[in-house]
């Protein structure tokens, strides 16, 4: 008897104004919770109200609330929108689990193969946070796909090994060979931390610990809470056999080829840090991609370009030096989906000295003048 008496001026709260201040749409919103167990359908006028409210609020968390509340259908378009621009907060991770329905699972996929690789990345990591069973196929595919960039299948694997599910469809992959190889530390790291013994077990044999300097490193997780010497670190990154200064500078010490490390601290932290080193291909800078040239001559040449013009290609390999290409000695040149630098870095320390090095990365917060 109440929720009817209610309904009129639920009503006229909705339609009152065209054009409302947050404080007269949160009174709105108000009015609508205490109706939100009502069947619109019986109720045309409410019905009216409550779709002039989700117009208004379109991109906003009440859009999301009000399509959950009442159970509205048809706006997977719009909930897909809204959970790539928020794809790690709680609201944009609900707009799509609801947008999850027969025609949105195929929405999705398609936003996943778009080539707008911001909002291909957006919408996985969404999806990999939604955890629902019905959206694995779709991260799976993304894991298998091994022309899709690393961070979409790292983003999707990780989602994967969230669910016993998920789990088992990766382990499943990779015994059919079906996972490339540079998923092998992330894929091992992820699904040897599962607290499924089976699934654990299972990864411990297909993706072996990967080891330091004459002993098996500790998982992810530990590294980033063990301390390190600042010091010793420093050191460990310009010693020669570490091989870090011949690409890269610090403070205008080192090889200027690789991105400058001297603010890296603001701008990683400490796990994205070791991921830099332990799959350096899973996250390339802009500007640096690998390039394979190859010449008229049969030779080939591997870097990074620093110039480009109709005439000719500056490229710039490991160690800095600069060769200029001429355009018509240039058979083909193509972008490789790997990083230039080298992986397995971590074989010439102990699992301390990592430790030390990534602990001196850390801590460069500020560029020296």
């Amino acid at each position: 008897m109440q929720s009817r008496l209610f309904i009129p001026l639920a009503i006229s709260l909705a339609l009152a104004c065209p054009s409302l201040s947050n404080a007269q749409t949160n009174v709105q919103l108000e009015a609508l919770k205490r109706l939100k167990n009502l069947d619109l359908e019986a109720n045309p006028s409410l019905k009216n109200a409550v779709l002039n409210i989700l117009k208004d609020s379109k991109g906003k968390p009440a859009f999301v609330e009000i399509i959950r509340d009442f159970k509205l259908k048809g706006h997977e378009v719009d909930l897909i929108r809204f959970s790539q621009a928020n794809p790690k907060d709680s609201t944009g991770v609900e707009a799509m689990r609801l947008a999850l329905t027969e025609p949105g699972l195929k929405l999705v996929t398609a936003a996943i193969n778009s080539t707008d690789t911001k909002a291909a990345l957006n919408t996985t990591q969404a999806l990999a946070n939604a955890q629902l069973q019905k959206g694995e196929p779709i991260l799976l595919n993304v894991v298998k796909d091994g022309k899709k960039p690393l961070a979409l299948r790292t983003t999707a694997l990780n989602g994967l090994a969230k669910s016993k599910t998920g789990a088992e469809s990766l382990i499943k992959a990779a015994r059919a060979g079906q996972l490339d190889s540079d998923l092998n530390f992330i894929a091992g790291n992820a699904l040897r931390s599962v607290r499924w013994k089976e699934i654990n077990k299972a990864a411990t044999k297909l993706f072996p610990e990967i080891r330091g300097l004459d002993q098996a490193l500790p998982p992810l997780a530990k590294l980033v809470t063990m301390k390190g010497d600042v010091a010793n670190g420093e050191k460990i990154f310009f010693r020669p056999q570490s091989t870090c200064a011949t690409c890269h500078q610090v403070n205008g010490r080192g090889i200027d080829f690789g991105p400058k490390l001297s603010g890296i601290g603001t701008k990683l932290g400490k796990e994205a840090l070791y991921l830099s080193i332990l799959e350096p291909s899973a996250g390339i800078s802009f500007g640096y991609e690998a390039w394979l040239i190859k010449l008229k001559n049969g030779t080939e040449a591997l870097g990074v370009i620093t110039s480009k013009t109709n005439d000719e290609v500056m490229l710039q390999v490991p160690g800095g030096i600069s060769t200029t290409y001429k355009s018509t000695d240039i058979l083909s040149s193509t972008q490789l989906p790997t990083s230039i630098m080298p992986a397995g870095l971590q074989a010439t320390m102990t699992p301390q000295e990592l430790v030390d090095m990534i602990t001196y990365l850390y801590s460069l917060k500020q560029a020296k003048p």
